[in-house]
């Protein structure tokens, strides 16, 4: 193999901007515009939540809302490709902010230690979740829809202006 010598002569491939591309650099600029509110309006409105959750355990706490922000921050990408413009259905909306809740909250929940399993059977006071876990059903199905709609408020605010 033989390296030319003059170099314009080899062909480089051309960067476009193109707004009908849904990947183009300004897309992922957009996306990462897009995490960052996000994560921010998310983060910061399931923060005091987080805490009343989590308290006394401020480490806890802590991770948790450093992960609920990175969680928000992909929740916002997610929602931006699934709500596009003009797009007006709230049904949508609501259906991709429900799935990330329902996600969320569903995955944190801990099996108590008096569970036994196969099939899993907890105890009053509907044998597959018992008190305990009924309150984190509770605790983190607040937690998320807070953390999810706030980052969708946020969302719909950036695209009204």
């Amino acid at each position: 193999l033989e390296m030319p010598s003059d170099l314009s002569s080899v062909p480089t491939p051309e960067v476009k901007l193109n707004n009908n591309n849904k990947f183009d650099m300004a897309q992922r600029f957009e996306s990462i515009k897009t995490a960052v509110v996000g994560a921010l309006a998310g983060g910061t409105a399931a923060t005091p939540v987080v805490f009343l959750h989590t308290f006394p355990n401020l480490a806890q706490w802590e991770y948790t809302t450093d992960m609920s922000s990175l969680e928000a921050a992909l929740f916002a990408i997610v929602y931006r490709y699934a709500v596009r413009e003009n797009d007006d259905n709230p049904m949508l909306n609501q259906g991709v902010v429900g799935a990330f809740v329902l996600t969320r909250t569903l995955t944190n929940i801990r099996v108590s230690d008096s569970c036994s399993f196969a099939p899993l059977q907890c105890g009053p006071p509907l044998e597959y979740f018992d008190w305990n876990m009924i309150g984190q059903v509770l605790w983190n199905g607040v937690e998320s829809a807070v953390l999810f709609g706030a980052s969708a408020m946020a969302m719909e605010f950036a695209y009204k202006q």
